[in-house]
């Protein structure tokens, strides 16, 4: 099964409730305008039959429930809207040995990875922990692919390649 592509516009009669973002203070501009982007593309081609909220924060990594950091967070609720996290400032590290446009890669391709457990989730899939995280790999970079393949964002955003 193509989980993706089982929301595609053209694909799917659920009602189409999107998603928003909300932005930390102190995330790079550029990294910003590149989500806002991204999330345009998504919202004319995908459908979101239940409202997420995505929170793009200015930490490296988010502590989830257990204790661990983490890349991303997807949560659901049953009286609300479920929720997205993603850690959007570059590690000190990785500034070191990647350049920029990257790591920004790097970055929207976690916002997917959890995107893709939303679409788990909205589907009501039943199957394991292990096998929902290799979907949600499997899709991280197709996707963020798919977008600078079918726009010229990549050009735009990181025009030396």
């Amino acid at each position: 099964m193509n989980l993706w592509q089982s929301f595609e516009k053209e694909n799917c009669s659920l009602p189409d409730q999107g998603f928003s973002l909300h932005f930390d203070r102190g995330i790079d501009e550029n990294l910003r305008t590149l989500y806002l982007h991204f999330s345009r593309w998504l919202r004319s081609r995908y459908v979101f039959p239940v409202h997420v909220s995505v929170y793009v924060l200015n930490q490296e990594k988010v502590r989830l429930r257990n204790g661990r950091l983490a890349y991303g967070s997807f949560r659901w609720y049953p009286k609300r809207s479920p929720r997205i996290r993603v850690p959007s400032k570059p590690e000190s590290e990785l500034l070191e040995e990647c350049p920029l446009a990257e790591i920004y890669v790097m970055i929207l391709s976690s916002f997917v990875h959890e995107l893709t457990h939303y679409f788990q989730w909205v589907s009501a899939l039943e199957q394991t922990d292990a096998v929902s995280e290799r979907q949600a790999n499997y899709y991280r970079f197709r996707i963020i692919e798919q977008y600078f393949t079918e726009t010229n964002e990549k050009e735009r955003f990181f025009p030396e390649g």
